[in-house]
């Protein structure tokens, strides 16, 4: 039974197969929520210590590249507005955008997990090339170095660190929260037999911010010509405020930095 039902779908004719890929990617389209967030989120500025509101939102366009000693890089975490992202993962990935850098050599990316109190729980730096090819960046905590578990019900705060060894003040930072949730049994069942787009789908409705984003990162590596998930990922992103890297054709040297 299980060959004959291959046989059957491999020789489905090339248009059946489109028109199912199409219905597909529109249902996923249709799942992902216009606003992410059910309230509009006013993130709190914190004057004390010169932070903007908005530090990691994306802004206007000042050009393709940007020079490490010039600062104010627009380097964008990938986060709902609220900067709070769910998750049901015990070890989740985690993404940022970085435009084009030059003049980066000796500088470093630092990525660090905190816990609600500020204590540090996991950490990892790497050296910067002299020059940053923009793209979408991810990094997934690593269960093998002993770290536990992010925890159900708890919140931790993540950065990213664009580091100047020989000044401090120089350095350009970014950060986000994520929250463990309970798995809903519900969800478990949906995923059991869904395909990966359906998976994007069932994860955007259970509000996962962090599975939904992942998964819809992945897919557009494997397929960057699709048209259906390019525009499920400019919805996504559009949901949380981010449109403008949403239009950013990127993909193609999107990288996981710890692979």
């Amino acid at each position: 039974m299980v060959a004959l039902a291959f046989t059957l779908a491999v020789n489905l004719p090339a248009q059946v197969q489109a028109q199912a890929s199409s219905s597909l990617g529109r249902e996923l389209i249709d799942k992902i929520p216009n606003h992410w967030e059910l309230s509009e989120y006013n993130p709190p500025s914190d004057e004390e210590n010169g932070t903007p509101s908005d530090l990691g939102r994306p802004g206007g366009t000042r050009g393709d590249c940007y020079y490490i000693s010039n600062g104010n890089i627009p380097v964008v975490a990938l986060v709902p507005i609220s900067g709070m992202g769910t998750t049901v993962s015990e070890y989740p990935t985690f993404s940022w955008y970085m435009p084009c850098i030059k003049s980066a050599l000796g500088h470093d990316l630092k990525f660090v997990l905190k816990d609600s109190y500020g204590k540090e729980l996991y950490s990892v730096k790497y050296p910067l090339p002299d020059q940053v090819n923009a793209g979408f960046r991810s990094i997934t905590l690593p269960p093998f170095v002993k770290l536990p578990p992010l925890e159900v019900n708890q919140k931790y705060n993540w950065q990213v660190r664009l580091i100047d060894p020989g000044d401090s003040s120089n350095n350009i930072y970014i950060d986000g929260g994520i929250k463990r949730v309970k798995e809903d049994p519900n969800l478990v069942q949906g995923l059991k037999q869904a395909t990966p787009q359906q998976r994007v789908a069932i994860y955007a409705n259970h509000r996962l911010w962090y599975e939904t984003l992942t998964t819809l990162v992945e897919l557009r590596r494997q397929h960057p010509n699709d048209q259906n998930l390019a525009e499920a990922w400019h919805k996504l992103l559009t949901s949380v405020g981010l449109d403008p890297i949403a239009k950013k054709p990127l993909f193609e040297q999107a990288s996981r930095t710890n692979n």
